[in-house]
């Protein structure tokens, strides 16, 4: 049994529609948020080589693509290329205004953002100044 032409028709315009407005709703959102300017000291090489490297240890590549960092394309979480450029992470509800923003976030992400699928992996306070080096030249 076949859909009768009448019925095709009006298919495809309830779709045409539902599309249009899905279009203009997304066309109203808000301006992407300006970058916010690089204002801390320049990290020590060391640290940010640390970082890195603790990046890759504690599998952080699994769920997010993290430039410079070998294997790390994970798709699950949002890729940190730029991470230190935003003005706010875990889907715009947290403030990244400082290196201390981000080392909260990284140190234990539930007790920020409850409800995050994003872990606490067990950093160290040292480890989390390590990786907040690394991720600081993610502009």
């Amino acid at each position: 049994m076949g859909c009768t032409l009448p019925f095709a028709i009006s298919l495809r315009v309830a779709i045409a529609a539902s599309l249009a407005v899905i279009a203009v709703a997304c066309g109203s959102a808000s301006p992407a948020p300006t970058p916010k300017p690089f204002t801390g000291p320049t990290p020590d090489p060391a640290l940010v080589a640390q970082g890195a490297t603790l990046m890759q240890q504690k599998g952080c590549g699994g769920c997010h693509t993290v430039p410079g960092v070998p294997g790390a394309t994970g798709a699950i979480g949002p890729n940190l290329g730029g991470v230190a450029s935003r003005s706010t992470i875990a889907a715009g509800l947290v403030p990244n205004n400082s290196q201390d923003d981000l080392k909260r976030w990284i140190l234990d992400p539930p007790a920020v953002k409850p409800g995050t699928a994003m872990p606490n992996v067990g950093l160290t306070d040292d480890e989390a100044t390590r990786v907040v080096a690394y991720l600081e030249t993610l502009r």
